[in-house]
């Protein structure tokens, strides 16, 4: 008679009596299984500083951007750079040269600190391809209370649990119930805790050892297949993360200024909370509920004024196009001061065009441009006769370009390059300046209504006074806050 194999312990000390055809058939499933299984821990990990949020949204397979004061780690892995500047351009090259190698969009979570403000972390996203969907990382509340018992299989309790040391204690007693083999138990001590991302392809490795010289009879093939799968996903679910493609328009950035993350977070947990049930009859999931759009539309509803005052701090550059030219030009913003709504408006040299700078002086939702500079001393304030003396009103803003009365101003090259000359040109004094015809028919648009209103801008040969005052409801400083009104989306947007 063929005797039979005994699989190891199972909860509740019951065995299940196998031939060893199945015996062994079940430890080479469990070989194959632990072979499949990505080489690389779960990059993300629950941080004391990372945002806190009570949301959905589980961590999947992506890359990892995890951003501090003192470095930049990608997958685990630091970046180069003695400074912020240098380690965002390194993490720039590095993600531009894998986004040519993947298919598709592919994921990509931002774990940074709490307290990091929106304008640093737009420093980020700028660096990251549009081939990556953003989402951000954040930590579950801590329970309330004193701590409850465990509750649940060790599997759930390995990828709930925050504590890297409490994790590979759970870990080391169910291996010790599961396995009966010294080698596997030797294996699994030799690997120290710690971040996921360096201590399952560790032991990943020595399991992959260690199995092979086993009995199949000292090993509960079932529960340490359930094990494995828990240790490679170790603590996600001590955090999720939340769509934060939305965080790229230039509106959000205006929106939010110098908010900290956790702002934001909390934003989008009132959005979760006020509209989840708008949903609930159509049996949508989280992130189908908490989408890009519709954050985008709640949170970020920054006025055209608003959006290019931020955009000026940032020193920013614009697109536009002049008839005739291959290419669009570029135009920095340099403001006479932080904050300032005056400054230089100068063009860059690129593709052969010769120095060229005008002057700006912003209002809330109107803009004047005049020049060109004399010299390298002049200011915005200075009292002279301009030769271009041109006012412009914005009428809106979308993701792609501030638009004027005729015309628009680009955020990106792409963007501008692809408009048509109707849509990314001006008439006007400004255009002729930067190499465009001077055409008598097609004076500068009527900015400004002829009636008083308060709000015209300065005498032609006077210096500026100060700024406009804001119309009703706008402001010449993007908010810091959204303590206001949002238009509240509909469950078909």
């Amino acid at each position: 008679m063929i005797s039979a194999c005994q699989s190891g312990t199972r909860p509740g000390g019951a065995q299940a009596v196998e031939s060893p055809e199945v015996c062994q058939a079940n430890q080479t499933r469990l070989i194959q299984l632990l072979e499949a299984l990505p080489d690389k821990g779960l990059a993300v990990h629950g941080r004391a500083e990372l945002p806190v949020a009570s949301l959905g949204g589980v961590i999947g397979s992506g890359r990892v951007v995890d951003i501090s004061d003192q470095a930049v780690l990608l997958d685990g892995a630091p970046l180069d750079g003695a400074d912020a500047a240098a380690r965002i351009s390194e993490l720039e090259r590095r993600l531009r040269e894998s986004a040519g190698l993947e298919v598709g969009h592919t994921l990509l979570y931002l774990a940074v600190s709490a307290d990091t403000d929106v304008r640093t972390l737009r420093m980020y996203l700028r660096a990251v391809p549009r081939a990556f969907d953003l989402h951000l990382v954040f930590q579950s509340p801590p329970p309330q209370g004193a701590t409850p018992a465990p509750s649940g299989s060790v599997a759930e309790r390995l990828r709930s649990e925050g504590d890297p040391a409490k994790r590979q204690e759970l870990a080391r007693q169910a291996y010790a119930e599961l396995a009966r083999c010294p080698k596997l138990l030797s294996a699994v001590d030799s690997v120290a805790a710690g971040d996921p991302s360096q201590r399952w392809p560790a032991l990943r490795a020595a399991l992959l050892q260690a199995l092979p010289s086993c009995q199949c009879s000292q090993l509960d093939a079932g529960g340490l297949r359930d094990l494995l799968l828990a240790e490679q996903r170790a603590g996600a679910a001590a955090v999720g993360s939340v769509p934060f493609e939305f965080m790229r328009d230039e509106r959000c950035g205006a929106s939010f200024g110098l908010s900290p993350v956790q702002k934001v977070l909390q934003d989008i947990e009132a959005f979760d909370e006020k509209f989840a049930g708008a949903y609930a009859s159509e049996a949508l999931s989280f992130d189908q509920v908490v989408t890009n759009e519709r954050l985008l539309n709640y949170l970020c509803q920054a006025l055209p004024g608003e959006t290019l005052a931020s955009l000026q701090r940032e020193r920013r550059t614009f697109y536009w196009k002049v008839p005739g030219s291959a290419r669009c030009q570029a135009w920095q913003f340099e403001p006479a001061a932080p904050g300032s709504p005056m400054g230089t408006w100068r063009r860059r040299g690129e593709h052969g065009l010769l120095p060229l700078a005008v002057h700006y002086w912003q209002g809330a939702e109107e803009i004047r441009v005049y020049g060109p500079l004399p010299n390298d001393n002049s200011k915005p304030t200075d009292e002279r006769t301009w030769s271009c003396d041109q006012e412009f009103r914005m009428r809106g803003v979308d993701a792609q370009s501030i638009q004027l009365e005729t015309g628009r101003w680009y955020f990106e090259p792409e963007a501008c390059e692809k408009a048509s000359n109707d849509q990314a040109t001006f008439p006007g004094c400004v255009m002729a300046l930067a190499g465009g015809p001077g055409d008598p028919n097609h004076p500068s648009p009527p900015t400004f209504p002829q009636e008083s209103t308060g709000h015209e801008m300065a005498p032609r040969a006077t210096p500026p006074p100060p700024a406009p005052k804001p119309r009703p409801g706008t402001s010449a400083a993007p908010r810091a806050q959204n303590n206001g009104e949002r238009a509240e989306p509909s469950p078909a947007q």
